[in-house]
């Protein structure tokens, strides 16, 4: 794999680390949606599918629960994220939901990536395991109505698409500018493009908009760059595999000589 391939692999890999990450998924939400009300570290939360050392995924649940449990308290539109939870210590399968609880009127948008219309439950290629086992059935318990948000088309529609962090995140951002979620659902459905690559230009074009609006990130996206190819594991053998988490010491320098940021701003959507 030549150098500029690799380098385009391990940025993505940075950037979907970051959007999945809670503190600068909620810096991004409230840059580009300044006017929501609950905007405390404890009101927009992000949850991982990992449980942490002597946990269980029940004890996972009861988190999210707890956090639920403060959420229906509060008044207007509360936005957060979950994940499903991780089935076992080598499960590293991850899918992104985001939520819009609008307490005012007792209703919970979900947006789930694989989202398909033409299913039963909506079910696509990823199962929204956390939203239909566990977030579902509790805010009905409470009497709110759940909707799914309609997408044109699943916005992830093969395994190779593993960007649901940036299509819950990207969606989400859509919803609540112009409070576009409120339509009524026969006209509310999100447009995604049919074609893979025009879907990937979709993305590109939303990962290049934050980090030139949030030039404040791009130190994040460096850093995260770097980090993740130091970390990774070094493949002595001069004749060694390239794959994303082996590296030789040398392609390592390569690798580290490139401007996360300059290589995004270079891309264009065949390179996704």
């Amino acid at each position: 794999m030549e150098v500029n391939d690799l380098a385009i692999s391990w940025l993505l890999h940075s950037i979907k680390i970051l959007l999945g990450d809670e503190s600068i998924r909620r810096y991004i939400i409230l840059n580009t949606i300044p006017n929501l009300k609950h905007t405390l570290t404890k009101d927009i939360r992000t949850f991982s599918p990992f449980i942490k050392k002597n946990k269980t995924r029940q004890d996972k649940y009861k988190s999210i629960e707890k956090y639920l449990n403060y959420v229906v308290k509060l008044d207007s539109i509360i936005v957060f994220t979950a994940t499903n939870i991780q089935q076992h210590e080598d499960d590293n399968e991850t899918h992104f939901q985001s939520f819009i609880v609008d307490n005012d009127n007792k209703i919970v948008y979900v947006v789930d990536p694989a989202f398909d219309k033409n299913k039963e439950d909506y079910i696509g290629i990823y199962y929204a395991e956390v939203t239909h086992e566990m977030i579902k059935p509790y805010f009905e318990s409470k009497n709110y109505s759940v909707n799914f948000i309609h997408l044109e088309r699943p916005a992830q529609s093969t395994k190779n698409d593993v960007f649901c962090q940036s299509w819950s995140l990207l969606i989400l951002l859509e919803l609540l500018e112009n409070n576009k979620y409120k339509y009524k659902k026969s006209d509310l459905e999100i447009k995604i493009p049919k074609l893979k690559l025009e879907r990937y230009k979709k993305l590109l074009d939303f990962y290049k908009a934050i980090f030139k609006t949030m030039p404040e990130l791009q130190e994040n996206l460096r850093e995260e760059y770097k980090g993740s190819i130091r970390d990774s594991n070094t493949a002595f053998e001069a004749t060694a595999t390239e794959t994303e988490d082996t590296l030789t010491e040398i392609q390592k320098q390569e690798l580290l000589e490139i401007d996360a940021y300059e290589l995004l701003k270079s891309m264009d959507e065949y390179d996704m």
